[in-house]
């Protein structure tokens, strides 16, 4: 009985002994009264663009991340989705972070690529949280489910990165925890003591025979060797998380659910809201001063060229687009799909400060997540028009694509036929425009009547085309909103042995007073959107028309 007491006694003192000192280690070297585990000051450094966590690396959520960075130069630090900070550095060089040895050990893999400098990361606006500039910069982040980065960069996006960082974990309950099991770990010391030696008698004296001793050769001591402060910093991480596991004072960390889901939203409203109202400010300089450049930072596809167009007949025939600028636009709502990588589309609709009458209806693009916003299509339809809502938008699936009653693509080649051949079209029936398009075919179709009786015009020749890809999204109606864009070109025959010119108008920018004896010739794109319901006829909701080009033969 009494063995098998002071085996029990020796076995909780050795176990309270072990957890006192594993505990006691983690709630005063690693870990301390703010519930943090950080890995001291590390230097990171890499020869291109970044220093970024590998995507899987972050695969719990539930704590808080800190982490602060300093270098000699302005630095910059990050968390964003993977989608976008993949995109960002795709194709470039940078250091990726494979690994890590809580609290101290980090493992890192060169990624090669271009070491061209990227736009600052300062100036996007798709990170979860950011923060750069001189001396030393922190972030921190409440660890979510998903797959997220972090980055750390210079803060003007050029190469050659040099920052010492230091990553640290915040758990809640952490320090408490470990103070709990360290005073289980006494507890159970003295227990183990008690049991070993409590009720023990004192053992009879029995007088010893005197012996001369002999005296052994004295051996050099050799103390043992130190634990390495990263083994010892090793050991307690590893008591933490047996700490955690073993008691629920802690949160513990909870695994990714979230991990493989690709996708997000193209822009939030707030951000959205700020490339509106960046873009309505440039868009007032383009317009004062027919700076068809400036227009290249905001604008991009046939918005743009529309605008450049614009702006060249406005240098050509010395007019002002606008004298007092841009419109402005007021209770803007915003469609943002789920994209699963770049590019990115979202559309706008707003009222109109200027034109109370009317609406904007607008669609946004950005290449890859270090470009700009750029606005690529632009229409202004009248505020009776019936616009699908925007929350709920998303991108085409097969099965939305199948329950149209005509594919985009299609609907376009037959628009470019009504337009062209006006209402007696066989398309006509398809179609309900909008008052613009009505008042528009009107203009088309009295041209046609009224040039032929110049006497220098035999006939005339109208035709539209469809040109590019139709830009699809899907409404939480199931209508389909469409934008299209289609090129026209007025053609006119000249009587023979007469001529024709060009004298004023805005054709007149690209052939002034220049004789043509066979045709005269004027170039127009035109952007519409239109609306494909389930079933009913097509709506067209607005067409915007700009003049391109003219001429003759």
């Amino acid at each position: 009985m009494r063995f098998a007491r002071i085996a029990v006694g020796l076995l909780l003192a050795l176990v309270g002994l072990l957890v006192a000192v594993l505990a006691g280690v983690a709630a005063f070297w690693l870990v301390g009264p703010d519930n943090t585990v950080d890995t001291g000051e590390q230097p990171l450094s890499s020869a291109g663009l970044a220093v970024m966590t590998a995507p899987d690396l972050i695969d719990r959520h539930g704590p808080t991340l800190h982490v602060t960075a300093t270098g000699a130069e302005p630095v910059f630090v990050g968390v964003g989705q993977d989608i976008d900070v993949a995109s960002y550095l795709g194709g470039s060089q940078y250091t990726r972070i494979v690994s890590y040895d809580l609290p101290s050990r980090i493992d890192t893999q060169e990624m090669k690529g271009r070491p061209a400098a990227l736009t600052a990361p300062g100036e996007l606006d798709w990170w979860t949280l950011k923060a750069a500039g001189e001396g030393r910069q922190s972030i921190t982040w409440p660890i979510a489910d998903g797959r997220y980065d972090v980055v750390v960069m210079n803060a003007d996006g050029s190469p050659r990165v040099d920052a010492k960082v230091t990553f640290g974990v915040e758990v809640d309950g952490l320090f408490g925890t470990c103070l709990m099991v360290f005073g289980g770990g006494l507890v159970l010391l003295v227990a183990g003591l008690v049991l070993m030696f409590a009720g023990r008698r004192p053992a009879p004296r029995i007088p010893l025979p005197i012996t001369v001793p002999v005296v052994a050769p004295a051996m050099p001591y050799t103390p043992p060797a130190p634990k390495q402060p990263s083994q010892v910093r090793r050991t307690g991480a590893l008591a933490i998380v047996l700490l955690l596991g073993a008691t629920g004072c802690a949160a513990v960390p909870v695994r990714n659910v979230s991990q493989q889901v690709t996708t997000k939203p193209a822009t939030t409203v707030a951000d959205g809201q700020a490339v509106i109202d960046k873009y309505t400010e440039i868009r007032g300089r383009v317009s004062r001063t027919n700076d068809a450049e400036l227009a290249r930072t905001i604008e991009a596809g046939p918005r743009l060229e529309q605008t450049r167009a614009g702006s060249y007949i406005g240098r050509k025939l010395g007019t002002v687009e606008d004298k007092s600028g841009s419109d402005s636009y007021t209770d803007v709502e915003i469609g943002a799909p789920e994209f699963p990588a770049y590019p990115m589309r979202f559309v706008s609709t707003a009222k109109l400060s200027k034109d109370p009458a009317r609406g904007q209806l607008g669609v946004w693009e950005r290449q890859n997540a270090g470009s700009p916003w750029l606005l690529t299509h632009a229409v202004f339809p009248r505020l009776e028009e019936n616009v699908p809502p925007m929350e709920g938008l998303r991108t085409p699936t097969r099965t939305d694509m199948a329950k149209l009653p005509l594919l985009p693509q299609t609907m376009s080649g037959n628009l470019a036929k009504y337009l062209s051949e006006g209402p007696a079209s066989k398309q006509a029936a398809q179609f309900m425009g909008s008052a613009d398009v009505t008042q528009f075919l009107a203009r088309r179709a009295k041209d046609a009547r009224e040039q032929p009786k110049k006497e220098y015009i035999s006939a005339v020749n109208d035709l539209f085309r469809p040109t590019g890809q139709p830009t699809t999204f899907i409404a939480a109606n199931g209508e389909a909103l469409v934008f299209v864009n289609l090129t026209e070109r007025f053609l006119q025959f000249v009587e023979p042995g007469n001529y024709a010119n060009w004298t004023g108008g805005a054709v007149s920018a690209y052939s002034k007073n220049v004789k043509y004896y066979q045709t005269l010739h004027q170039d127009y794109l035109h952007e519409v959107a239109l609306v494909i319901p389930p079933t009913g006829k097509i709506r067209i909701l607005a067409i915007r028309t700009q003049v391109v080009g003219g001429g003759g033969s």
